[in-house]
């Protein structure tokens, strides 16, 4: 009996020893997976972060070219503007400091055949396709505020058609619009 208690205890001692061994052997075994684990982790991370910062450094350069040619355009239709608005001054100028006669603003008006009656109006006898009208000098300044208005928003209308077409190049259906930014569907 004593040898029986003998194996026993020397049994159980080996399956104690055998499991522990086995838990620390396997502990290790996990440990060593983990760490290769994390490391994987860490370096997926670095490596998603390194493609987000260089999306990012290409959109940030992106958004400041955009922001150039915006500064560019906004500079180059300002000056046609003030251009287009100094020749309307100078104009202007010509007209008010011409004597009484040529002060006098006159517009050729071209009727058709059947609408005659401006040609019987400005006395000229005939029934030709040509008559001379003789505006105001209230009505000739409004005629100098009027292309000056219609200079304005000449160059705005340009202006922001230029800046839809930039804006539209960073849009995915960019490659829809025309020149002049309408669509071509």
């Amino acid at each position: 009996m004593i040898k029986t208690k003998t194996t026993m205890f020397v049994a159980v001692s080996l399956l104690l020893v055998g499991f522990t061994g086995g838990w620390a052997g396997n502990g290790w075994r996990m440990g060593k997976q983990l760490a290769e684990q994390r490391t994987a982790h860490v370096d997926q991370l670095r490596l998603i972060a390194e493609a987000n910062a260089a999306v990012i450094l290409q959109q940030q350069a992106e958004q400041q070219d955009q922001a150039r040619q915006l500064a560019q355009l906004d500079t180059k239709h300002t000056e046609e503007l003030s251009d287009a608005l100094s020749e309307n001054r100078r104009l202007e100028n010509l007209y008010s400091a011409a004597d009484g006669e040529r002060r006098r603003l006159r517009i050729e008006v071209v009727v058709a055949r059947n609408d005659a009656i401006v040609s019987e109006t400005a006395g000229t006898g005939s029934v030709g396709d040509a008559a001379s009208l003789e505006l105001s000098g209230a009505a000739g300044r409004a005629v100098w505020d009027i292309r000056r208005s219609m200079i304005e928003d000449r160059e705005k209308l340009e202006y922001l058609q230029e800046w839809a077409i930039a804006q539209s190049h960073d849009l995915p259906n960019a490659s829809r619009l025309g020149k002049n930014g309408v669509s071509r569907r």
